[in-house]
């Protein structure tokens, strides 16, 4: 058995957040059985160094990050986190599984991640999306520290990190600028998703973006109904072709 480490939410939302939804869509795409244990915000940091997982990276000052997606394998005994490492894991480890990081196209999936994660995180994940989290935290000390941690962080009161006016509309002009640039990408492929008919880990990761900003935003929310229709609604399609490897249950 796999355990997945996932952050919590109020009921009924389970999954929610970009980073576990990718290990997830993985797991699930490979039919591995899994559990989840949901850690609230506050508590991460220990609750990933007590059991044992390594931190995923370290900060300016050396300390060390524990955050999720983080999976202990029952089977191996392995602690892995980082849900790049998470799929590097699993492909090698379940090799009769269908492949997160399909053969031959190991490097084009590190170059996409490359690319995708340092050019649409303050495009919509950090300004659009995170001011809305506290929405779907059920624990007051969740909201307590998520609230002074990100206004720390942006140097701001967290109400003030979503751009208003003109500032919001140059916002979404640069995101519809680099989804343009991604759409012409997905258009190369011989099929619907990045690299062919099979998703692969490239698709998890904008499809766990994706869905995370319709699950704190909300269905109805003018962002995502922005978001599902451009591209001819590409977005919306690839989460629709994603739904069958969505499972939140273990």
């Amino acid at each position: 058995m796999i355990t997945l480490y996932d952050l919590a939410a109020k009921e009924p939302i389970k999954c929610w957040s970009p980073n576990p939804w990718k290990a997830r869509y993985i797991l699930n795409y490979k039919k591995l059985p899994y559990r989840t244990i949901y850690v609230d915000f506050e508590d991460v940091d220990q609750v990933i160094k007590d059991a044992g997982i390594p931190p995923s990276q370290h900060g300016r000052d050396g300390a060390p990050w524990y955050t999720v997606p983080s999976i202990i394998d029952d089977a191996t005994g392995a602690r892995v986190t980082e849900s790049y490492k998470i799929a590097e894991y699993l492909d090698s480890q379940y090799p009769d599984t269908p492949k997160a990081l399909p053969t031959g196209t190991e490097a084009l999936q590190a170059a996409f991640y490359s690319q995708w994660d340092s050019r649409i995180w303050d495009l919509a994940l950090v300004p659009i999306m995170i001011p809305s989290v506290p929405n779907i935290l059920s624990k007051e000390t969740s909201l307590e520290y998520f609230h002074s941690s990100r206004s720390a962080a942006f140097r701001k009161p967290l109400s003030e990190v979503r751009p208003v006016g003109e500032e919001f509309d140059k916002l979404w002009g640069r995101l519809s600028a680099f989804l343009n640039e991604l759409e012409g990408w997905y258009a190369k492929s011989s099929g619907r998703f990045l690299v062919g008919d099979a998703p692969s880990f490239g698709d998890f990761t904008v499809g766990g973006l994706f869905k995370a900003l319709k699950i704190v935003r909300g269905e109805d929310s003018e962002d995502w109904r922005k978001l599902s229709t451009m591209n001819n609604g590409r977005w919306a399609k690839l989460l629709g072709d994603l739904e069958r490897y969505a499972s939140d249950k273990d």
